[in-house]
C-alpha cells in the first residue's frame, strides 16, 4: 500500500482519478501502475491493468491459446 499511494498521486497530478496499483510476488514488486485513461486516451489504462501488463512482461507465460475467441 505504501507503494500504491505515491502512484495514485502521479495519477492525480495528471488530472486522473487517483488510483495506484502494485503487484507483488515473492516480496518483490512485479508490476505497478496508475490510472491513465484520460491522459493516455486509452479507456483500458486503469492502474490495475497497467500493473498487470507490466508484470506479465516480466514473466514467462505458457499455456495460453493463440486461437481467437469465437
Amino acid at each position: 500500500m505504501r507503494q500504491a499511494l505515491p502512484l495514485a498521486g502521479q495519477a492525480e497530478a495528471l488530472g486522473e482519478v487517483p488510483v495506484g496499483a502494485v503487484i507483488v510476488k515473492d516480496n518483490g514488486i512485479l508490476g505497478e501502475g496508475f490510472n491513465q485513461p484520460i491522459s493516455g486516451n486509452d479507456p483500458t489504462a486503469h492502474a490495475e491493468i497497467i500493473a498487470l501488463r507490466y508484470a506479465a512482461s516480466k514473466l514467462v507465460i505458457t499455456g495460453l491459446s493463440t486461437v481467437p475467441c469465437a
